[in-house]
């Protein structure tokens, strides 16, 4: 199932890409596939984005509840899912994204693991591998060599920026001194994000073939511009609430 709904397409869709793009270039090929990716998974990600937000909107409302649901949890509970419902919130938008982009992951890197090869089997019929395949992107490095430290750096960096970013409010709570076990949770989580995941995520892309370094740093990149027009958009509308960037 795997092989059917993620590696064809993704081996496919970059082989129809690396067709027509100039010089037949693989870097300018996975930097399209990244955008095309992106783009189907645009609806996903910014019901992500909004629910962030929204979230961070309605935490005045949110503690409230809570407060409650130390004496009346079933009540809490129900306030809490009419909330969602009224402000059309979905908690679980953010996991969902997250979910469907590690087999997509997956699928790039048995892709570019075996060298990008010509693979009968999972080519369509209506595509044609290229007669000649060069694997140097922009003429600088080879996508399926590791060890490309530029890369790293550069993914771990645009890793931090992004965490950075969206973790901004996280783990800070103005006006009490007393902090819950959810804060201190919040706190650790946001230290987790800025500087425990970048170095691993830079890691990786060090790791394992440069492709993937790419498609992570062009991601990130694309997720810090979607959660500014996000915030920007946003502020316009709870501009009281949001704080700017």
């Amino acid at each position: 199932m795997f092989h059917t709904l993620f590696y064809e397409p993704i081996y496919n869709l970059l082989v129809v890409v690396l067709t027509v793009v100039p010089l037949h270039d693989i870097g300018t090929a996975i930097v399209i596939v990244t955008l095309i990716v992106k783009f189907f998974l645009l609806p996903l990600n910014l019901s992500a984005l909004r629910t962030q937000y929204a979230m961070k909107r309605l935490e005045p409302e949110m503690n409230k509840i809570k407060e409650l649901q130390k004496t009346k949890p079933q009540e809490a509970s129900k306030m809490m899912i009419e909330m969602y419902k009224r402000e059309k919130v979905n908690p679980f938008a953010s996991l969902f994204t997250v979910i469907l982009q590690i087999p997509i992951f997956f699928a790039l890197y048995f892709v570019f693991s075996k060298g990008l090869q010509a693979d009968p089997l999972s080519l369509y019929s209506f595509v044609s591998f290229p007669e000649t395949l060069h694997t140097l992107a922009f003429g600088l490095f080879d996508v399926t060599e590791k060890g490309n430290i530029v890369i790293a750096v550069l993914t771990g960096f645009s890793s931090y920026a992004l965490a950075r970013r969206q973790t901004v409010d996280m783990g800070t709570k103005k006006g009490s001194d007393e902090q819950t076990f959810q804060d201190q949770f919040m706190k650790s989580m946001k230290i987790q994000l800025l500087y425990i995941l970048p170095v691993i995520i830079g890691a990786s892309a060090f790791a394992l073939p440069s492709a993937l370094g790419l498609y992570w740093l062009v991601s990130n990149v694309i997720g810090y511009l979607q959660d500014v027009y996000m915030k920007h958009v946003t502020a316009h509308l709870h501009p009281d609430k949001i704080k700017h960037a």
